[in-house]
Order: structure tokens, then C-alpha cells, then sequence
């Protein structure tokens, strides 16, 4: 299989997943995050041609390229083993976030957001680096620093919309501080990557912590949830918002958007995602080799029987995978200190709340297959256990997944421009 070259090979072969980590590393001067509208995605625009050395840095970092995730007997710790479609682990619960404002707040089970508090009031770092809404453009999202309760529940529940997290990230590194990261599974392997290229992660970053991803929906798709409910302006309403919301106040909540004027407008979890009008999403999304965060200290999954909700609740429930021996002690830390609640599982759980990550991977080298014989360009990834993933599945499966992939690939949705 070819592999991308550039920063420009990266997003025209459909490479990107818009995490921001190019800027950061190139500097904004040269490379800058910007929108690709229609459908609504974050790609770099390059502003001055890259050398050959800041080339090669992007290509090590990129997460749409490069995923390289070991198990490691010093990071993992002696408990550690791996399982073939979820990754590393020590321990997997279920629970949810003791306080009821975070439980009811946050996605499922509040997990994220109450670690984030407590690692903040623990004192155990400065500051949390995570996502939120962008103030004057409440549908989209920009990364955010967190350094109290208040900031970290400022951005709890999904942002399903494009987002360029670590487009600051070697800004944060340059405080010199102790800090958490919450992302995507993506953008915790670009932390993750970025170990080989810099010192200062390891000695910086003490937590990295994400959430189970499905994929996320262009911003087009959230401008045809304002057409459906009746928002002034419709798909042109943008401009009216004063608050966007995916999901929250309740499992899985609504989604919610709510005009200058306060009044609200909802749609239901599975409107927005399974409705007539569907929706969109990078081609990336569907290579994804690590689709529930097996790079992380800790990763957290809605825990909803079969895959999907079946009803609204006041608060739902969460997994919890400890993945690292410094992951494993902060949530038996937060136990003792009665931030979650949680009851002890086996893996068999993931396999059960979240079967469609499991079919993600157990299909991937079909997929990463179609790519080849196209003669595109792919990602490298190692240490993933793709063959033990596909193992679990039989031949009809694999076909099933090479055939989709080409028509996908014929149909010109691996193509892309930059911004």
C-alpha cells in the first residue's frame, strides 16, 4: 500500500480526520485549521510551503496516518492484556458519576466530565484540555483549558461536530503545567504520537482520557436538524444560536438548539442520527482502527445493551476501561473518594454495549484491503491486532466490507481538498 508523503497527500486521500495537530506542530504561520463548506469540515489551508523536516514531523504525529499502540509492560503495568477488538486493558466497569448535576449534565454516565473535576480539585494536575462550544458560534466547537468544576461542565456532553482539538496542543506543552487531555480516540493517538517527537508529553500530559466514537456528522448535518425543527432561518440559522447541544440533560438527551430569544428547539437522540435525511461524514471514519480509545489511560463508552438507546432516562450509564497502570489507580482513586459510582465487569460488556466498535475492527482489513487494490493511498497502522479482529469474523464478513469499501472509493468520497 502507498502511503501519504505531505500534509496535502494526507487530506486529498481522505486521510484527515480534522484533529488541528498539523497546526500546532507547523505553526500556525504555515499551516491553519479552516472550514470546507460544503459539507462542513475542518482541513489545514497551508499558508507557507513546509520544509522537509516539518513535513516529516506532521507525518509522525498525524493520527489519520499513523497509529502505532504497543502493549507496553512499563505504561500498562503487569495486569495489562489485550483484547482483540478492544485493545489493552487492566480493568472494565459500569457505572456512572456520583453527583447528580454531573450524572444528569454529561453524556450516559457523566463519566469524563467528573474525572476531569476531580483530577482539578485533587490537585493532581492544572488544567483539564478538552473540547467545548464555541461561544459565538455555539454548533461548532474549539478546544478549550479548563482549570476549574465550572469550566470542565461548560463543555460536558458530545460534540458530534467537527472539531480541532489539538490545534493548541503544543501551546499547552509550552506552559510547562501538569494537564489532562479528553478527546476523541484520534486525538488521543496524536498525543499519543507526538511521545516519539517530544519529551514533554510524557512529563506533561499525566492523564489522557476519551470517549467510544462512532464517527462524527459534517456541520451540514446539524444546519438540516435546524431546517426540520422549525428554527428561524433554518439551515441559515446559525447566526440566531445562543446554545447547540448533541446530547446531555438526561441519556441520551435531546439534541438541542435554543435561539437569541431563549426559546428552545429539540430533536430527539435518534432523529438526528437515523431520520430520512441522515447524515454525512469523512471517509477516514470508516478505516478507523481505533475507534474506542486504546490508546488512552482510561476510555469511557455509553453503555446501552445491543449498541443503541431505547429510551430517554434522567441519567445513564457508562463504561469504564482502564487501559494503563496510572489509568487503572485514578479510577480505583476516584472509587475511594466516592466521585463514581461502578461495579466491576469483564470484557464480555464491551462486546455488548458496544458491538458495533467490535465490527469496526473485526472488518478493517477488508477495508484497509479495497484501499490497496484501488491503488489510494492509506494509513500505517501497527500493533492493532487487525488479524486477531479478523479472525473473530467469518469470510462472508470480510467480502461484505471489501465490497462496500470499493463502492465507497468509487464514488469518490475518499477525495478531498484542503482548505
Amino acid at each position: 500500500m502507498k502511503h501519504p508523503s505531505s500534509l496535502r497527500d494526507i487530506v486529498e486521500s481522505g486521510l484527515c480526520v480534522g484533529c488541528g495537530l498539523c497546526q500546532s506542530v507547523a505553526g500556525k504561520h504555515r499551516a491553519e485549521m479552516a472550514w470546507v463548506d460544503p459539507p462542513g469540515r475542518l482541513r489545514p489551508r497551508i499558508l507557507e510551503p513546509l520544509d522537509e523536516a516539518t513535513e516529516d514531523a506532521v507525518l509522525q504525529s498525524c493520527p489519520g496516518v499513523l497509529l502505532d499502540e504497543p502493549l507496553d509492560p512499563e505504561r500498562h503495568g503487569p495486569e495489562a492484556t489485550e483484547d482483540p477488538s478492544f485493545g489493552p486493558y487492566i480493568r472494565v466497569w459500569k457505572g456512572h458519576a456520583a453527583d447528580p448535576e454531573i450524572h444528569h449534565l454529561g453524556s450516559s454516565g457523566g463519566a469524563l466530565s467528573a474525572l476531569g473535576v476531580y483530577l482539578i480539585e485533587s490537585d493532581e494536575i492544572d488544567f483539564v484540555y478538552h473540547l467545548k462550544a464555541d461561544e459565538e458560534r455555539p454548533m461548532r466547537s474549539r478546544s478549550h483549558v479548563s482549570t476549574s468544576r465550572s469550566d470542565v461542565l461548560a463543555g460536558a456532553g458530545s460534540r458530534y461536530g467537527p472539531s480541532a482539538l489539538l490545534d493548541r496542543f503544543v501551546e499547552q506543552l509550552d506552559k510547562g503545567r501538569p494537564f489532562a487531555v479528553i478527546g476523541k480516540p484520534c486525538d488521543i493517538s496524536g498525543v499519543h504520537n507526538m511521545r516519539k517527537l517530544d519529551p514533554r508529553v510524557d512529563e506533561l500530559v499525566k492523564y489522557t482520557l476519551a470517549f467510544s466514537c462512532g464517527t462524527f456528522a459534517d456541520l451540514q448535518c446539524s444546519r438540516w436538524m435546524l431546517e426540520r425543527v422549525g428554527f428561524p432561518g433554518g439551515q441559515d440559522g446559525e447566526d440566531n444560536l445562543s446554545l447547540f447541544r448533541y446530547r446531555g440533560y438526561g441519556c441520551p438527551g435531546p439534541t438541542r438548539a435554543v435561539d437569541k430569544d431563549g426559546n428552545v428547539y429539540d430533536e430527539a437522540y435518534l432523529t438526528f442520527w437515523y431520520g430520512k435525511q441522515g447524515w454525512t461524514h469523512q471517509f477516514r471514519c470508516k478505516i478507523c482502527a481505533d475507534p474506542t480509545g486504546e490508546a488512552t489511560d482510561i476510555s469511557v463508552a455509553d453503555a446501552w445493551p445491543g449498541g443503541g438507546p431505547t429510551e430517554e432516562e434522567w441519567g445513564g450509564y457508562s463504561t469504564f476501561i482502564s487501559r494503563t497502570a496510572r489509568g487503572d489507580s485514578l479510577i480505583q482513586a476516584a472509587i475511594e473518594a466516592g466521585v463514581v459510582i461502578v461495579e466491576e465487569r469483564d470484557m464480555a460488556l464491551m462486546y455488548d454495549v458496544q458491538p458495533h466498535q467490535a465490527a469496526k475492527k473485526q472488518g478493517l482489513n477488508a477495508r484497509l484491503k479495497a484501499i490497496e487494490d484501488s491503488g489510494m493511498m492509506g494509513p500505517v497502522f501497527r500493533n492493532l491486532r487487525l488479524n486477531e479482529a479478523q479472525a473473530q469474523r467469518d469470510q462472508e464478513y470480510y467480502g461484505r466490507n471489501y465490497e462496500g469499501t470499493r463502492t465507497r472509493i468509487e464514488q469518490g468520497v475518499s477525495r478531498e481538498r484542503l482548505a
